[in-house]
């Protein structure tokens, strides 16, 4: 069992200002709450009286030395990382962050990426003026998603580089799908590249034994995790960690704050104050109590063969219509779902729910799959689009391509221009292509041929145009 005392440093110093404080001379406006709109009042309550800024003993993100910088540190003993730093921007500016660090640590200006990736990846090559080499992860028909990526791919592409300055991976994927962080590590410092995990909806692994382990701990050099997104923290509040000699922690936190608010919402600080804690005491017993009742229902159902997150149900159904009734259904019973398009649906649970709610999901769950309409869709296709992000030629690095002016034009005339918005079949909404490379008449075809099926792709407007380099 973990240590049940609760260090909170940044709730401890918030709750000692609050008592002390009787008249508000200060930003932000509301004034501890005065005059803010009722009804927005009614909601916030006492919280309005922590939304303060860089008071005496409430310590400054931008140079932290008291009570914000001992709440990073304990974060970063649960996971054993050497340096942990707070967001109050999401997980996006930690991932720019991460890659921007990586090239100025290493001198050298490209990153592999690893399967499919978060738009924030690609923000972070603009931010650090790098360029990207893809190499995707298989596309799995029978669970409508993508496997894990190859350890083996990897190698091979690294041993015909030579300015590698980062590996960049996301484990786990919304649907849940882990990587095999470990010897995508191993791989990596072989070569001696850092390892950069994008692992924002993985804040929870490692907290049990039924857990995926989570990448601090299989050797990763930067991590980066959401705890709003699967632990009892507030939206928009982040944090990244940092270890090894390969990336120095001061130059992981410079390009941070670099992408922050000079004034940080302390509601945010507070929130990440309150998940760690929560990781070090009741964390560990709420998760496998929650696992526990989560597997009495999914008994009856075969895994899917690989490592997955057990905090989510992705149901594959291919087709929008399916998803659609799936999603009906479960709201007719006041369930309200992560999502669900023409791939499937995904449910993400939360800890210490009572069993009742993971009852009602399931009985719908069960009542869909009685009645569910056998569909057949090409994601062949969609696997074809998708190999082509990693065959493609880049004509221009992707802080060329914001330099640049665009125009659209109609995708049947768009073969040998190049791409200035990304590219995305939806399902499965992961770029096919990326802003600054050549289109090939390939491309033009199976989008083509895609939209012909029904298909849906984000950066083609109504008109069928694409967006190009003028």
């Amino acid at each position: 069992m973990r240590d049940r005392k609760v260090s909170t440093p940044i709730i401890d110093q918030l709750i000692a200002h609050a008592m002390r404080e009787k008249v508000s001379l200060h930003v932000p406006g509301h004034h501890q709450g005065r005059t803010l709109f009722g009804p927005l009042a009614q909601w916030l309550g006492q919280a309005t009286k922590w939304d303060v800024t860089e008071l005496p003993d409430l310590d400054n993100l931008h140079h932290a030395t008291g009570c914000i910088r001992a709440s990073q540190a304990l974060a970063a003993a649960h996971y054993g990382a050497d340096h942990c730093f707070y967001s109050v921007n999401g997980a996006t500016a930690c991932v720019m962050a991460a890659i921007a660090a990586s090239v100025q640590a290493t001198g050298r200006n490209q990153v592999v990426i690893l399967g499919p990736c978060h738009m924030s990846a690609w923000r972070g090559l603009v931010y650090a003026d790098a360029g990207a080499v893809f190499v995707p992860s298989p596309w799995r028909q029978e669970i409508m998603t993508f496997g894990p990526p190859n350890p083996v791919q990897l190698a091979n592409q690294l041993a015909q580089m030579r300015d590698v300055a980062a590996v960049f991976v996301t484990s786990p994927t919304y649907q849940g799908v882990v990587a095999p962080v470990a010897e995508i590590a191993r791989v990596a410092h072989e070569y001696g590249v850092p390892l950069i995990v994008d692992e924002a909806h993985g804040a929870h692994f490692g907290l049990i034994d039924a857990f995926p382990r989570h990448s601090v701990e299989q050797g990763a050099d930067i991590v980066i995790q959401s705890p709003h997104k699967t632990l009892p923290c507030l939206t928009q509040a982040a944090w990244v960690h940092v270890s090894g000699p390969l990336v120095e922690a001061r130059l992981v936190e410079e390009r941070l704050l670099f992408l922050e608010t000079t004034s940080p919402s302390y509601l945010l600080l507070a929130s990440l104050d309150g998940a760690q804690a929560w990781l070090h005491t009741e964390g560990a017993e709420a998760a496998q109590r929650t696992f526990e009742c989560l597997q009495q229902y999914r008994s009856a159902h075969a895994p899917i063969g690989m490592a997955t997150d057990p905090m989510r149900e992705w149901i594959p159904t291919g087709a929008a219509n399916e998803s659609q009734r799936l999603e009906t259904m479960l709201q007719e019973r006041g369930i309200f779902i992560e999502f669900a398009d023409a791939s499937g649906v995904l449910a993400m649970f939360g800890f210490s729910q009572p069993a009742y709610e993971y009852g009602k999901f399931f009985e719908v769950l069960e009542a869909w799959r009685k009645t569910r309409v056998p569909v057949t869709a090409d994601f062949a296709l969609v696997a074809e689009l998708y190999q082509l992000a990693g065959r493609t030629r880049a004509v221009l690095s992707p802080s060329e391509v914001t330099r640049h002016r665009r125009v659209a034009v109609p995708i049947g005339q768009a073969a040998g221009r190049i791409l200035a918005t990304p590219v995305a079949p939806y399902p499965p909404g992961v770029p096919a292509l990326w802003p600054g490379q050549e289109i090939g008449q390939a491309l033009v075809d199976s989008l083509i041929a895609w939209l012909q099926l029904g298909g849906t792709v984000v950066g083609i407007d109504e008109q069928c145009q694409l967006e190009v380099i003028e």
